[in-house]
């Protein structure tokens, strides 16, 4: 193993790395939790911190805090390396198999362009203030202080192209600059730049580790461009490399630790949202920044909390937002462990305008008696929705609003077929049956009449949370406690340890029947023999596990064993092991012929034959045997 790798891994550890993403959970001597590279219900994530490895027994991936952050951040393994030692200080040094370049920057251009823009954004807000005086008056209106936006890095986008003089003066690709969306390269065939955010105030949205990864540009309430109907409010950077617009949380870099914390998170849609409520104390919320509420949130999000409360605004977009967001939730109805919820805000109000009026007291008051789960709002929303009139309803079903009976009939067809789509989604029977009895009471319905209609409508399958096949497998931590031939368990003692190898001869090695064993045991004594030390070859495991045919079971098998407390076997504990597989095959041998003496198709001589073969079989299984007790 490269050096620089093992310092790496001596310094960083994986279950800090990790829980950034994961909420780990302590479980004997591991942690789990919910596998961030495949959607499941119940926790297969696995995480050993002695042993710095991590493996999902659901998908099979697995490996070192190294590839896991490779995987999950989709960055190259330099970029990985430059982080870790950045954020943990490593010294690292040139080696064979990686050069350590000095200035990681050079590798990484886009993030070095991300960089210097915060910067000039930045200095022109809170160093050059003669220009952004109307910058600073409008986020003091909007009830940000100077701390407040200093802290959030917010910064502002004069007039000219002062960016682009400054991104071409520190020689980076301006190319790269226009198209993740910071200039604009002018159509004269010059291949001239301008900037293009120009009297703007700078919204920069960071990963998890507060590095700039995109900018949101906010429309001044006065100028030209606000006297245009069609200028959107804001803009953002395109999706990179390093930005995907519906995989990303607005805030998710300050509130990560609250949210963890508190084991929930908030979501607000707008930047503004955020940053009043985190400011004012309420910092377990993070914000979608205007777009729709997507898989990908929910499941970020549900890996580091128990609870999820969408909290939007009081108006109709809000209310829509919120039910087209409640469809994504339906995998959770039925977990034990996870909660939704919705709030949606009284008058009108959005999240920052709610907390600068009344507070943020009143605002976590509100949300305690007013949140519902997800069908309960869909069931409110969709039994209100007439003509903008709330409709009454009575305990006996009826619906009082001075309608007709036809009228009423009307409503009560409509809100089935409005809440039905999501009923359908549901796929645990027991939760579905409590909602349809309870839309059948509310309505003045029959169960059944609610049955017949979402049985006889086509509709969408499962929750995005179900795998489809019906109830989720069951993975215990260690795989080697589950039912595994005698071969499958002779490789995994060797995976735990690998010098037992050296009581498995060319004699013995014959007596496996399964073709992946045979080439996982030829494979480490040859990586042996080559002088590869018994420790550190994770990856080389792995690498020889990719060549057999069913390297998901090996896999498995592989990291059940590393991960679990007690992985080393005793040598006599393995020669017993041997002397089983050995009698296993003789009894097998043995069973061959007794159907051979059977069946009637031998003559007296070749009867014969066969007794003393069988005889001499016994006579070796059980001195084995016996062998086995002398241990």
């Amino acid at each position: 193993m490269d050096r620089n790798i093992e310092t790496v891994l001596s310094y960083v550890n994986i279950v800090d790395e990790i829980s950034g993403f994961v909420k780990l959970k302590k479980a004997g001597r591991n942690y789990s939790g919910l596998c961030p590279f495949h959607s499941e219900k119940t926790p297969s994530f696995h995480v050993n911190e002695a042993k710095g490895l991590y493996y999902c027994f659901g998908c099979g991936k697995g490996g070192n805090v190294i590839g896991f952050l490779k995987d999950i951040k989709g960055e190259p393994f330099s970029e990985i390396i430059n982080y870790l030692k950045k954020k943990y200080n490593i010294p690292l040094e040139d080696s064979k198999f990686y050069k350590f370049n000095k200035n990681a920057e050079n590798e990484a251009p886009v993030k070095k362009i991300l960089n210097l823009a915060l910067n000039f954004y930045y200095e022109n807000l809170f160093v050059y203030i003669s220009g952004s005086r109307h910058i600073i008056k409008y986020l003091n209106e909007r009830g940000i202080g100077e701390n407040t936006a200093k802290d959030f890095k917010l910064g502002y986008a004069g007039f000219g192209n002062g960016l682009t003089a400054l991104l071409l003066n520190n020689k980076t690709d301006l190319d790269i600059a226009a198209s993740i969306g910071l200039l604009i390269k002018k159509q004269d065939g010059n291949g001239r730049y301008s900037d293009r955010f120009v009297n703007k105030l700078i919204i920069p949205i960071m990963d998890r580790n507060g590095e700039p990864v995109a900018f949101a540009s906010r429309l001044m309430p006065y100028g030209s461009e606000a006297s245009s109907f069609n200028a959107p409010k804001y803009v953002n950077t395109n999706n990179s490399e390093v930005f995907i617009k519906n995989n990303t949380l607005y805030g998710l870099d300050k509130s990560l630790p609250f949210i963890k914390k508190e084991n929930a998170a908030f979501v607000v849609e707008g930047y503004f949202d955020m940053i009043t409520l985190y400011s004012k104390g309420v910092k377990n919320v993070a914000a979608t920044m205007g777009t729709a509420l997507s898989k990908n949130h929910i499941i970020n999000l549900s890996r580091l909390c128990d609870e999820i409360i969408l909290l939007y605004d009081g108006d109709k977009a809000g209310i829509n937002a919120i039910n087209r967001g409640m469809e994504l939730f339906a995998g959770f109805m039925d977990s034990p462990d996870k909660n939704i919820y919705a709030v949606c805000l009284n008058d009108g109000s959005d999240p920052d305008s709610f907390v600068r009026k009344y507070g943020a007291d009143s605002l976590m008051e509100l949300i305690s008696k007013n949140k519902k789960t997800p069908v309960d709002f869909a069931f409110d929303y969709y039994l209100n929705k007439l003509s903008g009139n709330p409709v009454e309803i009575t305990e006996n079903g009826g619906i009082i609003n001075n309608m007709n009976e036809v009228s009423a009939l009307k409503k009560k067809i409509s809100a089935v077929r409005e809440v039905v789509p999501f009923l359908k989604k549901i796929d645990n029977s027991i939760i579905l049956s409590h909602y349809v009895n309870l839309l059948a009471n509310r309505l003045g319905l029959k169960e059944n009449t609610i049955r017949e209609y979402i049985y006889a409508k086509e509709f969408s399958g499962p929750g995005i949370y179900s795998n489809g096949g019906g109830a989720e497998e069951d993975v215990q931590v260690s795989i080697l406690k589950e039912d595994l031939n005698i071969e499958e368990l002779t490789v995994g003692k060797i995976f735990c340890d690998l010098l037992l190898t050296e009581y498995i001869n060319d004699d013995i090695i014959n007596e496996f029947s399964d073709k992946d064993a045979v080439l996982i045991i030829r494979e480490i004594k040859n990586m042996l023999k080559n002088g590869i030390k018994n420790e550190n070859v994770n990856g080389i495991i792995e690498e020889i596990i990719s060549k057999t045919e069913n390297n998901l079971k090996w896999s498995r098998i592989f990291y059940s064993g590393m991960l679990s407390p007690e992985n080393k076997t005793g040598r006599e504990d393995f020669k017993k092991l041997l002397i089983k597989l050995k009698v296993n095959n003789i009894n097998k041998a043995c069973g061959g012929l007794l159907s051979e003496i059977k069946s009637g198709l031998l003559d007296d001589r070749g009867r014969l034959l066969k007794l003393k073969e069988l005889n001499r079989l016994k006579y070796i299984s059980g001195e084995f045997q016996r062998k086995i007790c002398g241990f």
